[in-house]
């Protein structure tokens, strides 16, 4: 292999990496995605779920082609025009005042339009180099076998990857990290003192329902301090409220806030002084689980 096919590649697996680590997070949580389209006001909402899951599934096919090398000069264009699309894109929302962070890397490197400008720029001139270095390149029978090969991961992904068990690496949660600045209003001890059991949950959540019993009983264990956050104002809190009469405070968050911590509902946290030590996704624990933790 010539040492500017070598170059080419390498710049052709930076660009498919970019579109990877993209998809990757996007396809965990393409409510959260449908939701950040919506925000840019760019197209209508409706449209959100459907352009979350096209670009999802865009990303991770053009991604497969540039790791294969299958007509490369072909991919990296269409790599080209759709960074080129996002530049539009977000240079509009961004001139209209719609652009907040970008959810083009989903929760875990939210970055402002400039740097995501910036970005995708880069990712151009590195295809528009790779695109010159290819001239005359021939694609080989076997890169389309690995072309296939990799379809697979992507259609897995497409299809489950609201239900694959990576909430932490789609959230960016996990032991060690600090939420002490987690804005719950409604309350009045501190979030981030003590040795706290901070549970999301929502009304119509059948998890939600059925773990109420279960926080009933750490809270009357007095072991640790159990507090509730429900999405949205202090109507909804007290609807919770009425609804469950807890033995342990229940405060509130924008639905916007604190969707940023959780795919699906519930999600239970265990704090000690606003540092995460446990986090269990999409369920509220028993006691003798909390025991077994502590």
């Amino acid at each position: 292999m010539h040492a500017k096919t070598v170059i080419a590649y390498l710049l052709t697996l930076f660009a498919a990496a970019v579109l990877v680590i993209a998809a990757f997070f996007k396809a965990g949580d393409p409510a959260m995605f449908a939701e950040q389209i919506s925000g840019y006001e760019v197209t209508p909402a409706s449209w959100s779920p459907f352009l979350a899951f096209f670009f999802v599934a865009v990303e991770l096919v053009l991604a497969a082609a540039l790791v294969s090398f299958v007509l490369p000069r072909i991919t990296l264009g269409l790599n080209i025009l759709l960074m080129l699309g996002f530049i539009g894109v977000t240079a509009w929302a961004w001139a209209h005042g719609n652009a907040g962070d970008c959810g083009c890397f989903g929760r875990a490197l939210e970055r402002g339009p400039r740097d995501v400008i910036i970005e995708d720029t880069i990712v151009v001139l590195a295809s528009l180099l790779a695109i010159f270095l290819l001239r005359g390149f021939r694609t080989r029978p076997w890169q389309w076998s690995i072309f296939a090969i990799l379809l697979v991961p992507v259609l897995i992904l497409v299809a489950f990857g609201p239900s694959l068990p990576i909430d932490g690496l789609v959230v960016g949660i996990g032991p060690g990290d600090d939420l002490s600045d987690i804005a719950i209003a409604g309350l009045r001890q501190p979030v981030a003192e003590g040795d706290v059991l901070l549970v999301m949950v929502a009304p119509n959540c059948e998890a939600c329902e059925t773990g109420v019993t279960a926080l009933r009983a750490i809270a009357g264990g007095g072991a640790l301090d159990v507090i509730a956050a429900v999405p949205g104002g202090p109507r909804e809190a007290q609807r919770w409220r009425l609804q469950h009469h807890p033995n342990f405070p229940v405060g509130y968050a924008p639905q916007r806030a604190l969707r940023q911590y959780y795919r699906r509902l519930p999600v239970t946290l265990r704090l000690e002084d606003g540092i995460v030590r446990t986090v269990w996704w999409n369920e509220i624990p028993t006691p003798d689980q909390v025991r077994a933790n502590r």
